[in-house]
């Protein structure tokens, strides 16, 4: 006699693999191993009698009737867990998710974006960390992290977040004056973030530009780095994740010269263990969604 509901660990496994970019992605939020997961994923397939997901270029994706299920599956099983929690009297605590990510991409990337959070998730209570390392993110002390692609992330599930565009900038009458002359900033100091270093050399070595300067600064603040350029003290080497409110208000401009992706940008990170919460899962897909929604000036890079 076949049974009513197909086993929650096989709903649980089929709802993450119709949200996950990928079905490797979705089992490591399951915390099972790739062939572990492939083999829930078939049998509830098997039980519902569907074919529920079909082979695209970049991997798997639903099909019609994949994503039929998946929206009459989805609300009933957030409602199971959130009564179960409900009724086994969890710890508030467990609606409240710590990040962590580097003070320059806190206030020029995410913080402009919280209040689209709160409307989105008004019963998450978000917290943020400033560090540049993974630290916190392995001893527990955050629930996830976004980390430059210079950190080790080895051991916890992580993920290609925000590509990185590093373009020069400088106040809008240096920006004019410099376009006027060609572009090139010689004579001009060089400003840069402190890491990774030798940017404005990487710099260079990817665009084939030579350029002689003034002088060179650095800063370990990104944001530090924005104000002294916008006081037109210099050419600042911006990161395209966390300059963009100076270019919207005008304070900064670009100047006429070629940007250059970072290879790898900024990753999300967790331990398997944290990415199951279902809070840390809402924040995580909340900041992939905003994610792909914020301008990489890709369209300035040299060519």
């Amino acid at each position: 006699m076949r049974r009513r509901l197909p086993p929650l660990e096989q709903i649980e496994a089929f709802i993450e693999a119709g949200r996950a970019r990928t079905f490797r992605d979705a089992a490591e939020r399951c915390a099972l191993s790739p062939a572990a997961f492939s083999r829930r994923i078939q049998a509830f397939s098997d039980f519902i009698g569907l074919v529920l997901f079909e082979r695209c270029p970049g991997g798997v994706r639903l099909t019609e009737a994949g994503r039929r299920c998946l929206e009459e599956l989805e609300p009933a099983y957030v409602e199971l867990r959130r009564a179960a929690a409900s009724v086994a009297g969890s710890d508030p605590q467990d609606q409240s998710v710590r990040l962590s990510l580097s003070h320059s991409l806190a206030v020029g990337w995410l913080i402009p974006r919280l209040d689209a959070f709160h409307a989105a998730h008004p019963g998450i209570e978000l917290s943020l960390r400033t560090q540049r390392d993974a630290s916190d993110i392995r001893h527990g002390n955050v629930d996830l992290g976004i980390c430059f692609s210079d950190i080790d992330l080895s051991g916890l599930s992580s993920q290609p977040l925000l590509a990185v565009i590093a373009i020069p900038v400088a106040a809008p009458q240096v920006a004019a004056e410099m376009q006027a002359e060609g572009g090139r900033p010689a004579g001009r100091r060089l400003l840069a973030a402190s890491q990774p270093p030798g940017q404005w050399r990487w710099w260079m070595e990817l665009t084939g530009l030579r350029i002689e300067p003034d002088a060179t600064a650095t800063f370990d603040l990104l944001q530090a780095l924005y104000e002294v350029a916008a006081e037109g003290l210099g050419v600042a080497l911006a990161s395209s994740p966390t300059v963009q409110p100076h270019l919207q208000s005008g304070r900064l401009a670009t100047v006429g010269l070629p940007g250059a992706r970072f290879p790898g940008g900024y990753q999300l990170a967790a331990t398997p263990e944290r990415r199951r919460r279902s809070a840390v899962g809402a924040v995580w897909r909340w900041l992939e969604t905003e994610a792909r929604t914020t301008p990489d000036l890709s369209e300035l890079c040299a060519h």
